[in-house]
Formats: C-alpha cells, sequence, structure tokens
C-alpha cells in the first residue's frame, strides 16, 4: 500500500521517503536548469532546441513529484496516464492541475523525436519544424509545472519539518 503525501509526511515517513525527497529535490534542481538552458535557446531562435529541453524540464518536474510521493512513474517521456492515476495523492490546489499538465505532457512528447531530429520522411531538419509560437508554448508548460512541482516540494518539506521539530 501506497500512503499519500499528506498520510506519509503525518507519521514523520521513513527511509524510503527521504530517498524519494532527495531524488525529488534532484530531479526539480535539474527541471530548473534545464529551463534555463531552453529560455536561452529561444532567445537565440533555435525553436527546436527550446521545445526539446522544455520537454526535458517538464519530464523532470512531473516525475520529480510522482517520485515523491512514491509513484513509481513509466519510464518513458510521456507521464501523463500517471499522473491522472496518482492525482488523489496530491493536495486539492495542485489536482486542478493534473488535467492542464496531462495535456502538455501529451503535446511535448508528441513533439520530443521531432525536436531532436526532425521529419526525414519529408527531408525537414528539426529547424524548420517549430515557430516562435511553437517554443513559447512549450516554455510556458515547463515553466508552470516546474513552479507548481517546486510549490509542492516546498509544501511538503514544510510539513515534514514542522512534524519533527
Amino acid at each position: 500500500m501506497v500512503l499519500d503525501l499528506e498520510a506519509r509526511l503525518e507519521v514523520g515517513g521513513d527511509h524510503q521517503d527521504l530517498i524519494n525527497r532527495r531524488m525529488a529535490e534532484n530531479y526539480l534542481s535539474d527541471a530548473k536548469s534545464i529551463f534555463t538552458e531552453a529560455k536561452a535557446a529561444r532567445r537565440r531562435k533555435l525553436h527546436h532546441r527550446a521545445i526539446r529541453l522544455s520537454q526535458e524540464s517538464f519530464e523532470l518536474s512531473v516525475k520529480a513529484i510522482l517520485r515523491l510521493v512514491g509513484v513509481e512513474y513509466p519510464k518513458e517521456h510521456e507521464v501523463s496516464d500517471a499522473m491522472r492515476d496518482s492525482a488523489t495523492k496530491f493536495p486539492h490546489w495542485f489536482q486542478s492541475l493534473v488535467a492542464d499538465f496531462e495535456e502538455a505532457s501529451v503535446w511535448l512528447s508528441e513533439r520530443r523525436a521531432p525536436a531532436m531530429y526532425g521529419d526525414e520522411v519529408a527531408g525537414k531538419p528539426a529547424s524548420q519544424l517549430f515557430n516562435n509560437r511553437d517554443s513559447r508554448k512549450a516554455l510556458t508548460f515547463a515553466g508552470e509545472a516546474l513552479r507548481s512541482c517546486e510549490r509542492l516540494l516546498k509544501e511538503a518539506i514544510g510539513k515534514s519539518h514542522l512534524r519533527r521539530a
């Protein structure tokens, strides 16, 4: 049985909770760095790179939170099913974002490979497939996920520290 986030924090957690929290913190730290790289790529008008990096940042942000609540997420890039199936483990404010994150996960994952490899059938490199609007949308998705997941992690850590004090 996997306890939801608040129940796990109430009982003080265990060694696996500590590991999950450390992993979540690391994933979010990496997601933040990658997001910075995505913004830089967009400024340089490398829209395909901004999309690829936004997808990676988004994926790490979401997997961090899944890890935090003890969900074994799929070892694939599109994680909307895991988010939907685990929604009740999150606070209500975060649950209200899950549908938007599902949409973002699908949109970003569908563009992940073309943003890296281009369209070989059509003979178009990745740099010719995406535009400013596409990279702005990708950055918006990644930024919203990163901010929300950071907030959730901070809340979880804060509650954990309060119980142990």
